[in-house]
């Protein structure tokens, strides 16, 4: 009976094709709505989680006065407030860290012959590349040695290593930064940008070169890597505790870690992604309603079909079932034909604005399956009115 049914149904649809289409195209915008936009926020997510994971392995930011995760491109503007050596050994030595690198902040003019400009100036240690997830392109980046001795070393990131020495493997060769001369040897490989900031265009030295540089100043920044296992949480709460019996208040610095980013990033992505699913979902309310509208044209158009069947012994189970089975034809056509159109949409867009969108299969079977579910609420009245004619009162009409 219901392979009769779905028949029947196809073949209804199939007689008026463009009023079933348009019947069908709240349904479609519905459903490809919300398939595009949890596509694009999934797309969108995955790339500013890899953006994040790039930045380091477990990672914990510790800012002093200063607001930023990554290279800093500094003003040369002091930081109300700042770490000792010594105190920043002591966030160190935390049972939970693995790896430290301090950070001095600054800027200055760098020049190689006549071609000059002016870049962030990073002093650190022979740590920050591994921590900060950079890899090395030609040459070293800085030894303990050279933080030890306070060498005049410089590790180009590849942004500054291009527009000083156009591109060529510069390792070796000396420049300037502020007329003090740096020996370049390293250059480090591109990572391209994060949240807008280039973490490429940034020159990289020994703190302690740089403690004199900067003229004695403090440090900004220390990029502290997590053991495997700790909990990072904890381990947060340890060196907030640590910092505030140094500094004045909580607003003197901020302590953030991979995983609340990440975790923050994700929570506020779920959000607007659900309510901006929830207002696309309102045009399946009103495919809904145009399944009805024209279920109830078609009840009227095929009345006397009715009140034949009826007369020859159709049950009043088989009426209903005949047009309840046409509306959830209607509906499941609109909800495939609206997952193909949000995929392609969704890709496209995805291209247009450069973020990779990620189809899901879940969210695809669930908005098929909310799209028969709204056939059959939307067609259980019209097929309901269909099953209760008299069938002498439906043979009477024309």
């Amino acid at each position: 009976m219901i392979g009769q049914a779905i028949t029947v149904a196809f073949s209804s649809i199939a007689t008026q094709k463009l009023r079933s289409l348009l019947t069908m195209l709240g349904v479609i915008i519905g459903v490809a709505a919300v398939i595009a936009l949890v596509s694009l926020a999934n797309g969108a997510l995955a790339s500013t989680t890899s953006q994040i994971q790039g930045l380091g392995s477990n990672v914990i930011a510790v800012d002093i006065g200063a607001q930023g995760f990554g290279p800093t491109s500094a003003t040369g503007t002091a930081a109300p407030t700042s770490l000792t050596v010594s105190q920043a050994a002591i966030l160190v030595h935390d049972r939970g860290v693995v790896g430290a690198a301090p950070v001095m902040a600054g800027s200055g003019t760098l020049a190689v012959g006549s071609t000059s400009g002016t870049a962030g100036v990073v002093g650190t240690s022979a740590s920050y590349a591994q921590i900060m997830g950079y890899r090395v392109r030609w040459g070293r980046f800085l030894s303990p040695l050279d933080v030890a001795s306070g060498q005049n070393v410089v590790v180009l990131g590849s942004a500054e290593a291009t527009d000083l020495f156009g591109g060529v493997d510069p390792v070796g060769n000396s420049l300037t930064i502020d007329g003090v001369p740096f020996q370049v040897i390293g250059v480090l490989e591109s990572k391209g940008s994060t949240f807008g900031q280039n973490q490429d265009s940034f020159v990289a030295i020994p703190w302690t070169t740089a403690q004199g540089f900067f003229g004695d100043g403090g440090i900004t920044q220390v990029y502290l890597s997590a053991a495997k296992g700790t909990d990072v949480t904890s381990l947060v709460n340890r060196l907030d505790e640590q910092l505030l019996n140094w500094l004045t208040t909580a607003e003197d610095f901020n302590v953030t870690s991979q995983s609340q980013i990440l975790s923050t990033i994700s929570s506020v992505t779920s959000i607007f992604t659900t309510l901006l699913a929830g207002i696309a979902s309102i045009s399946l309310v009103v495919g809904g309603i145009g399944i009805m509208n024209i279920m109830l044209v078609s009840v009227t158009e095929r009345t006397r079909e009715i009140g034949i069947r009826k007369s020859v012994g159709a049950s009043r189970g088989a009426v209903l079932l005949q047009f309840l089975v046409e509306a959830l034809v209607l509906a499941g056509l609109g909800g495939l034909l609206g997952i193909l159109v949000g995929w392609s949409v969704s890709a496209l867009l995805g291209k247009i604005i450069g973020v990779g969108a990620s189809f899901s299969p879940g969210t695809a079977a669930l908005a098929f399956g909310v799209s028969l579910a709204i056939g059959v609420v939307f067609g259980l009245w019209p097929a309901s009115r269909a099953a209760a004619l008299r069938p002498v009162d439906a043979l009477r009409v024309d």
